[in-house]
């Protein structure tokens, strides 16, 4: 279950923030790989679609990094 939350939320974060190449799991999204601000929103209700669970602003805001949005999800989940 774990790993089918990671390799979801890898695929969200590469189709819906733009990104190709390596995606280290703890990186920063926006200070390492470069994901453009402009589309955090895209990526947030992208993993509320895809998860059917509604994600707190303020906690998306703080995961970061790949790791750090499964555990969100993983949370938020029933």
């Amino acid at each position: 279950m774990v790993d089918e939350i990671r390799s979801a939320v890898i695929t969200i974060v590469r189709e819906e923030g733009h990104v190709d190449g390596e995606l280290a799991l703890d990186a920063d999204l926006y200070y390492e790989v470069g994901v453009e601000s402009t589309r955090t929103i895209s990526i947030l209700v992208a993993l509320e679609e895809r998860f059917g669970i509604t994600i707190d602003d303020s906690e998306f805001v703080k995961s970061r990094s790949v790791n750090s949005l499964a555990d969100l999800v993983r949370r938020g989940r029933p």
